[in-house]
């Protein structure tokens, strides 16, 4: 079946919504539709964070994102897990998977609740979510998506734990949809 305008407007915002690190220093990167082992991810995210600090990059009292040292009012000692302040050997990857859903029936069907990164949302139209709210399990978060092209996180997701191995796993596939195929390329007398 051919995706909904809807459906590829909501996969395109899921690409760069609400980066966990707020800061041009950082690295995200998408693929949609990966294979993921049980099925495929409408959207699987990758970016640098903090490991083992899940207050990343805020300030505590404010909850503002980190001006990392650009304002005269800015006091470092409530930079938490400020990557300009961490090395790179601190750094981990964070996965983030969206599964979108634009109809009930579309949520309540079988296919495509693959959620197996750090942090894992459905990505509804606004509208939806009195419909399924309650069918979400407990540990999945829920973003909106609105008319406007918005999006705004109305049930967050709970941090889960990811192996090494399907990490790698999950980067190389994602990998697969970054690359062109080079062997497809390459002459035959090369």
């Amino acid at each position: 079946m051919a995706e909904t305008q809807l459906t590829k407007d909501i996969k395109a915002a899921c690409r760069l919504f609400r980066p966990v690190m707020n800061s041009s220093m950082r690295t995200i990167r998408w693929a949609d539709e990966v294979s993921v082992g049980a099925g495929r991810v409408d959207v699987i995210r990758f970016e640098d964070f903090v490991e083992g600090n899940n207050d990343f990059c805020v300030f505590e009292e404010y909850n503002e994102p980190c001006k990392h040292g650009g304002d005269p009012e800015y006091n470092q000692s409530k930079c938490k897990g400020c990557v300009h302040k961490r090395s790179s050997k601190e750094l981990g990857i964070l996965t983030t998977c969206y599964e979108v859903k634009i109809t009930k029936s579309d949520f309540k069907s079988p296919n495509g609740h693959n959620f197996v990164g750090n942090y894992n949302y459905y990505a509804v139209p606004k509208k939806l979510v009195p419909q399924i709210i309650d069918l979400v399990p407990k540990n999945i978060g829920v973003i909106t998506y609105n008319e406007n092209g918005n999006m705004r996180v109305y049930k967050h997701s709970i941090f889960q734990e990811l192996s090494d191995r399907d990490l790698s796993r999950f980067l190389y596939n994602a990998m697969k949809k970054w690359c062109d195929n080079p062997v497809e390329r390459m002459s035959v007398n090369e």
